[in-house]
């Protein structure tokens, strides 16, 4: 009785080349250990090449060009702040502020990334949120976070208020008491566990904005009605940004006023 052979699948042979420098019967190299992309392949649980394609349409989708230095520097933030880039927990964003030179990419981490920071921290040790009492327009003048450490006698406090931080754009419209809420969130994790090099999504919101403005100043120079043009596009945010902090203001003289009273010198 003949014994049967199976037939050979190139295709698969070609395919399994591709991973042969990624692991070597499960025992991967010196090299391949210290590899950052290899490591962020092998806990992804994917094959390298759906990594990649996952990668390039979640965390670096984004991003009109980049290279592979931005590809590391994504995945070393990723594995040392222990978020997944695959689920958009961090991700790059480009900035120009001169269409003549190369854009700068900044690291951005989405709320449920920087609520996973906090939770998943040895030493955090719960946290709560204080909503002040609403003004005339029915909105919080502030909104103060406090998150307690295992490590520390003291908590460490952030209050952010809705004054400073209300861009009038996106979510700030719709839902601004959880975007406030999530703003003194992040900022009190930035300061209680010494976060740094990356930013929240209203951060970079605000800095393409800006750059934005930049670039149509900087395309308006040469022009013969640059001046008034200009003036009339930098001016206004500030007009509004003025008119909402003016308004908060008022309301909060209103519901403390003997905070402005000053004593005699």
């Amino acid at each position: 009785m003949s014994r049967y052979k199976p037939k050979t699948n190139h295709r698969a042979i070609k395919n399994s080349s591709i991973f042969t420098s990624l692991c070597d019967n499960q025992q991967p190299r010196e090299k391949e250990v210290n590899d950052i992309v290899t490591r962020s392949v092998v806990r992804s649980g994917l094959s390298y090449e759906s990594f990649v394609k996952v990668l390039i349409q979640s965390a670096l989708s984004r991003l009109s060009i980049w290279t592979q230095a931005d590809l590391e520097r994504l995945l070393m933030m990723a594995e040392r702040l222990k978020l997944d880039p695959l689920n958009n927990e961090i991700y790059a964003i480009e900035t120009q502020v001169d269409p003549s030179k190369k854009s700068h990419i900044v690291l951005v981490v989405g709320v449920d990334g920087w609520s996973k920071i906090i939770n998943s921290h040895p030493q955090f040790d719960g946290m709560r949120f204080i909503e002040s009492e609403p003004g005339d327009d029915e909105l919080p003048l502030y909104f103060e976070c406090t998150i307690f450490r295992k490590d520390r006698k003291i908590a460490t406090s952030v209050r952010e208020y809705m004054y400073e931080a209300h861009t009038n754009q996106g979510a700030w419209l719709s839902h601004p008491r959880r975007m406030l809420r999530h703003k003194a969130m992040i900022q009190c994790a930035r300061i209680c566990f010494g976060l740094s090099g990356v930013y929240d999504p209203d951060e970079a919101l605000r800095i393409t904005s800006r750059n934005s403005l930049a670039n149509t100043t900087i395309q308006n120079k040469g022009s013969e009605h640059a001046g008034t043009r200009n003036l009339n596009t930098s001016s206004q945010p500030k007009t509004e940004q003025s008119h909402l902090g003016a308004r908060f203001v008022k309301n909060w003289v209103k519901k403390h006023p003997g905070s402005l009273q000053t004593t005699p010198s």
